[in-house]
């Protein structure tokens, strides 16, 4: 379903110490697109899929600081292993 947008804001935390989160996923033209912001550190993680690759980029006070693509299996197996760990 090309155009839709989820979002979802996440607050971890007590008090004054809290660590807030905006998810977004939509469908983009070349495949699924999820970004979350940490909006505490002004820092953003982009994850779209393109085909069959995974490109992950970063940025950090609205500087693109790294770029990095994976095949989806790798990807797939990654976060198997970090959620059964």
């Amino acid at each position: 379903m090309a155009g839709y947008c989820t979002v979802l804001v996440i607050k971890i935390g007590f008090g004054r110490d809290f660590m807030n989160y905006e998810y977004k996923e939509k469908e983009k033209k070349n495949g699924p697109y999820v970004s979350i912001r940490d909006k505490g550190e002004n820092s953003l993680l982009e994850v779209e899929r393109k085909g069959n690759q995974i490109e992950i980029v970063t940025y950090w006070r609205n500087d693109k600081k790294t770029k990095f693509t994976m095949p989806v299996e790798l990807f797939e197996k990654m976060s198997k292993g970090m959620i059964q760990s």
